[in-house]
């Protein structure tokens, strides 16, 4: 029998607007050598946009999967499998300048493994995911220190909306 499983998504917005922020500089250092030659500044922007593609294409998380075992990161060029046993404490991220003084919902949930916080999704799950990922690690629940996280609101759509239907959740009424 498959052990159980559930799969949180990152949003639309936050994976193209990384992805179109980190092209953006790398397009200008690009340009900036193309025009200027290997000066300086325009050698360090085309560096600095060449760190910001292999950020988001190998370490933004598209989605994550959690299992009783552990979470598995899935970014669009690699995969990253966390154990628990690694695992501090699973907490929120925080939500963005805008989304505070709009005050929306909470941000994603982040894995603090040491001295890193490897972030897992960008935006807030919904309740019913909130609650089978309280099911799925329910024998961690102080360890990981979810007993102390904000609950997303009941507001909050499920963040498989706006995927395939591959990723939609039976009702469970």
């Amino acid at each position: 029998m498959d052990e159980p499983s559930i799969t949180l998504h990152s949003s639309w917005r936050g994976i193209t607007m990384s992805t179109v922020g980190a092209l953006a500089v790398l397009l200008i250092g690009a340009l900036a050598v193309s025009g200027n030659g290997f000066v300086v500044l325009p050698t360090l922007i085309l560096a600095l946009g060449t760190l910001m593609v292999c950020a988001v294409v190998f370490d933004y998380p598209v989605a994550s999967t959690f299992t009783p075992d552990a979470v598995v990161r899935r970014a669009m060029l690699r995969s990253h499998r966390i154990e628990w046993d690694r695992v501090d404490q699973l907490t929120r991220a925080r939500p963005s300048l805008t989304s505070g003084l709009r005050q929306l919902k909470p941000g994603g949930l982040t894995a603090k493994v040491g001295r890193r916080r490897y972030l897992l999704v960008d935006q807030c799950e919904s309740m019913s995911e909130f609650d089978e990922l309280s099911e799925i690690l329910e024998g961690r629940f102080v360890e990981l220190a979810i007993d102390e996280m904000i609950v997303p609101p009941d507001s909050t759509d499920p963040t498989w909306t706006y995927r395939r239907k591959h990723w939609a959740r039976p009702f469970r009424g």
